[in-house]
């Protein structure tokens, strides 16, 4: 008997679903379906919501991130204002022709404003909100509340202030207010990004667990694309562990589409102006004589100390008339490559052949390279020759996550230009100029909303220079 063929129609509650996911991330969630299974659903009191301009009730089991305030938050970010951009031509410089803007007030406010006029039109984001440490900030930065306030809100208090829950210890109270103040002005970044782009927040230990759930809630965790660890020195101030480190997490507006474009983010290795600073010396020291210049470059690398950013290029020790290159393998990828003869330029015999085959089936195209100087072969036909792979062909990498940058400098650099320590732990603005530089390029757009001492202007100004020059 033959098999019925079994037809479907295409799952139009999961395409819906899926429209939804691209307005409203967060109201996608997990729940068990009649099968018990998880699957993706979606939250309709959350949906509700963000299509009312009044609080929606409704409770509903289900994973997600709650706290008490967030209704009031969802409806913060959604609620009109009756507010307008007033130029201050007497303060700017060159008003008419300048393609920056500096806006002074109220974030949210702002962010609800650019709504209409940059909406899909921002490639990066770069925020570093208050940290919710609880220390005086020259800006508000201890989101925390009186605990039978903030027990009361929650309902976890009666009329009588009898505890209503358990777990005594509980720290919620710190951290309310401090997403209640991020999720608007989150959700109102969002769109403001092309589909290419990309946002970046820094933060410490502190918040970064409830970061990442909010980031997730508001830009879907199949965005998430890293979290940047920043190594920013030594600490002593600890009696167990000396945190060294920040966070600056990292979310795309669309991971789908950066991978469909095939959009790859590079960066500048580092140490290599030092490099070529060398090289200058050494060829002017030496003129043509790129044996004694190689010699010279590698006892060079060799004294460097540690951790020194140049010294991760070392294995660019080579000299030709092209510049500095290394010995790159000229095998063919996997294995199983073309084996055929090649003689050694000087003894005119037969070299050895790399095990896994030619890096190229045409011995006329490898035969070109070597008339073209491009492959480094060794003093005889005993070692395998091999590519010369050029330092200013291969300068840029794809990024770390975790990288090294004193923290200290920046608020000596600081210091200086402002006569003063005005601002407490400003950001790098070598740190945030890598991350220009690696998700922009010409005239994309940037936007800082918590604009602090303006790193990120300062930043954008280096780029700028950097690119003219």
């Amino acid at each position: 008997m033959a098999e019925k063929l079994k037809m479907h129609s295409p799952d139009l509650v999961m395409s819906n679903i899926e429209k939804i996911a691209e307005l409203f991330p967060n109201c996608v969630t997990e729940a068990a379906g009649s099968d018990g299974q998880l699957t993706r659903k979606i939250d309709f009191d959350l949906l509700r919501q963000e299509l009312s301009d009044e609080l929606v009730e409704g409770p509903l089991e289900r994973y997600h991130l709650n706290w008490p305030g967030k209704r009031e938050a969802m409806l913060a970010a959604n609620a009109p204002i009756a507010k307008t951009l007033r130029p201050c031509r007497e303060e700017s410089v060159d008003f008419d022709t300048t393609k920056n803007l500096f806006i002074e007030g109220d974030n949210l406010e702002a962010l609800k404003l650019l709504q209409e006029t940059f909406l899909g039109k921002v490639k990066m984001i770069y925020i570093d909100p208050p940290y919710n440490t609880g220390n005086d900030f020259v800006y508000q930065d201890d989101f925390s509340e009186h605990a039978d306030d903030y027990l009361l809100r929650s309902n976890q208090h009666g009329i009588n202030h009898g505890r209503l829950v358990a777990n005594t210890e509980s720290n919620g109270r710190f951290h309310s207010d401090w997403l209640s103040m991020l999720r608007p002005r989150l959700q109102r970044a969002r769109p403001l990004l092309t589909q290419d782009g990309a946002i970046f927040v820094s933060c410490d230990e502190g918040e970064h667990p409830r970061l990442r759930l909010l980031m997730d809630e508001i830009f879907g965790q199949s965005n998430f694309i890293a979290d940047f660890v920043w190594a920013a020195g030594k600490k002593n101030d600890s009696r167990l562990v000396s945190v060294s480190h920040e966070y600056i997490v990292c979310y795309a507006k669309s991971a789908e589409h950066l991978r469909e474009k095939q959009i790859t983010w590079r960066q500048r290795k580092k140490g290599l102006d030092e490099i070529y600073s060398e090289f200058k010396k050494l060829s002017a020291a030496h003129k043509n004589n790129h044996a004694a210049i190689t010699q010279a470059l590698k006892q060079w690398f060799r004294q460097l100390p540690d951790g020194h950013p140049s010294k991760a290029n070392k294995h660019y020790s080579h000299v030709d008339s092209r510049g500095i290159y290394f010995p790159d393998n000229i095998s063919w990828p996997g294995g199983g490559g073309p084996k055929y003869e090649v003689l050694h330029p000087a003894t005119k015999k037969p070299v050895k052949v790399p095990s896994r085959g030619w890096m190229t089936s045409d011995p006329k195209k490898l035969q070109s390279w070597i008339d073209d100087d491009r492959v480094h072969f060794g003093p005889d036909e005993t070692q395998v020759p091999c590519i010369k792979s050029y330092l200013v062909d291969r300068e840029l990498q794809t990024p770390y996550s975790v990288f090294y940058q004193d923290g200290r400098a920046a608020s000596k650099r600081l210091r200086t230009l402002m006569d003063g320590d005005l601002f407490d732990f400003p950001k790098d603005e070598l740190v945030i100029q890598e991350l220009v530089e690696m998700v922009t390029s010409g005239d994309d757009l940037i936007v800082d909303f918590f604009a602090g001492s303006s790193t990120t202007a300062h930043s954008i100004l280096l780029q700028n220079a950097k690119c003219e020059g």
